[in-house]
């Protein structure tokens, strides 16, 4: 309650100071690239705060989605007011470029933590600047993700057993962002700190408070002048400090008894295969470096991973269900998602493994159709031109140094001429491609004595390549949820795996009372927030 109220004293000191100092500088001031056109400008009077201030809201999405219709369809690029830096936008066609080069030219890390301002949110600016976390994420778990599916499932299935409950009589009220941030919490930390930690509900509280946080402290403090965010920052994020210092009275005395059973599993030989899990992956990585190699600082970067992972996981939960069954198709998908999971599992012997879930094609689809449609931001390919010369596009337009560009997510994950129908959730969208080439792409078996011979048409494999694109983890220039290029979100494939689960599990076992209409997410600052407040009935299913 304290840091609720906080809160709304820190936004109205926020908004005074960003008001009164936008009062003397003109929008125009952020993008010096004198041949794009500008859209969403106000006129008159203030009218550069004015420009400000309305991109906070929902306006800025139909702004940029004006922008795109005018200006992208005509591959023009322009440029979108925002409430911190305004951003060239540029068309679809362009993705490739932005992904292809280097990051002396263009900037996502700079990107990134201008966006979000980590420096101080993260309550260390080596979170960001030197973001050891990701490379972990990218090597080891995505390498042991295969040998980690049983925990993750079984977490879930704990957490939205416990949630949820396992009354199979009657209905329940479930409020789905709630439930689902606790659910993606546990099953994540499973994964981050392992059965020790991942259950215990005070420091949960504390990872998710401060994955809610960081987000909001962040978005408040961009709303101060650069100039003065040294100064104001650190009642800003207050919270956040609370928030690690309750998780550290855990975290630290872990990491302090992982340490020590690291050594003694080294020193005896005796192989612990009980450690695996990002704590110990973590500690390997720094062991010789004496900076990063302390508890407290291990515990700041498993921190950062929980506002990485719970943040946007729980977004995506919270979509997928509302997305489910709030559509007139609920009981058809449901129907369909139930046999898929029956038949993997059959198949499997009952055992989830990385072959199991590769099987859910229906699930994935449903999954990705949810990120297309409900993506959480409406700009995506965000970066910054670093190199001092600036960056030329293919196209001949020069974006000099320090220019803020990306593309307009939101709007090409919408585009009819992109996708069939493109606002309706079509939850085998995805799905439907793979099975038919997948069937048309079957190896042909010619009997030849006692050999078997296997071949493939052409055209047959050119579609099953093809289908393959279409996964949830799969990247493209029209699908750009997770970003796209070497910059591509690096916990994806776990946050795959474990929406796949969840969805699996809550079809297997409960019956949901499908919604007349979609619950409408809101758009903040150019963010897409799912219904926070919104509820579903559940049931256990009688099995």
């Amino acid at each position: 309650m304290v840091f609720d109220q906080l809160s709304v004293v820190l936004a109205g000191l926020a908004i005074l100071i960003a008001v009164g100092y936008t009062a003397q500088l003109t929008v125009k001031s952020d993008v010096d690239v004198d041949s794009l056109p500008w859209v969403g400008l106000k006129s008159g009077i203030f009218a550069g705060p004015r420009t400000r201030i309305g991109s906070l809201g929902t306006g800025v999405l139909a702004t940029m989605e004006a922008g795109y219709r005018k200006y992208s369809a005509s591959e023009i690029s322009f440029i979108l007011p925002r409430s911190d830096k305004s951003m060239v936008i540029l068309p679809g066609s362009q993705v490739k470029w932005i992904a292809d080069q280097a990051d002396s030219v263009l900037s996502a890390q700079l990107a990134q933590r201008n966006s979000l301002l980590t420096d101080y949110v993260l309550l260390d600016p080596t979170m960001a600047r030197n973001p050891i976390q990701e490379v972990i994420v990218r090597r080891n778990l995505t390498r042991s993700l295969g040998s980690l599916v049983e925990e993750i499932e079984e977490e879930l299935a704990v957490g939205v057993a416990h949630y949820w409950g396992k009354d199979t009589d009657n209905w329940k009220e479930v409020g789905v962002f709630e439930t689902m941030g606790k659910v993606v919490s546990r099953s994540s930390n499973r994964i981050f700190v392992g059965l020790s930690l991942c259950r215990n509900d005070e420091y949960l509280d504390s990872a998710e408070g401060f994955a809610g946080a960081v987000a909001l402290s962040g978005t408040l403090l961009k709303l101060v002048p650069a100039m003065f965010q040294p100064l104001v920052a650190w009642i800003f994020v207050l919270p956040n400090r609370f928030h690690l210092y309750k998780a550290s009275k855990y975290l630290i005395p872990f990491i302090q008894q992982r340490m020590k059973d690291l050594k003694e599993a080294e020193k005896t030989g005796i192989p612990r295969p009980d450690l695996n899990d990002y704590t110990t992956w973590h500690i390997k990585e720094v062991e010789l470096d004496g900076i990063e190699n302390t508890p407290p600082k291990i515990a700041k970067r498993i921190m950062t991973l929980n506002f990485a992972a719970i943040h946007t996981s729980t977004f995506t939960a919270t979509n997928i269900l509302f997305d489910i069954y709030a559509s007139p198709m609920a009981d058809t998908y449901v129907k369909e998602i139930r046999e898929e999971v029956e038949q993997a599992l059959s198949e499997s012997g009952g055992k989830w493994d990385k072959n199991t879930i590769a099987k859910l094609i229906k699930t994935d689809s449903a999954v990705r159709e949810s990120l297309r449609i409900s993506s959480f931001m409406c700009t995506g390919m965000d970066r910054v031109v670093v190199d001092p010369h600036g960056a030329t596009m293919s196209n001949g337009l020069h974006l000099p140094q320090g220019t803020r560009l990306g593309t307009s997510t939101y709007s090409i994950h919408h585009d009819d001429s992109i996708y069939e129908n493109a606002i309706t959730y079509d939850a085998f969208r995805f799905s439907r491609p793979r099975e038919i080439s997948t069937a048309a792409g079957k190896a042909r078996i010619e009997g030849n004595g006692d050999k078997m011979q296997y071949s493939m048409k052409k055209e047959g494999l050119a579609k099953l390549l093809e289908s393959k694109n279409l996964a949830t983890v799969t990247t493209s220039d029209t699908f750009l949820s997770f970003g796209h290029g070497r910059h591509a979100c690096p916990g994806r494939f776990f946050a795959a795996t474990e929406m796949k689960l969840l969805v699996a599990y809550i079809m297997m076992n409960y019956d949901v009372k499908p919604l007349t209409i979609r619950p409408p997410n809101s758009f903040i600052a150019g963010s897409i927030i799912p219904p926070m407040k919104k509820t579903i009935s559940v049931r256990r299913r009688k099995l």
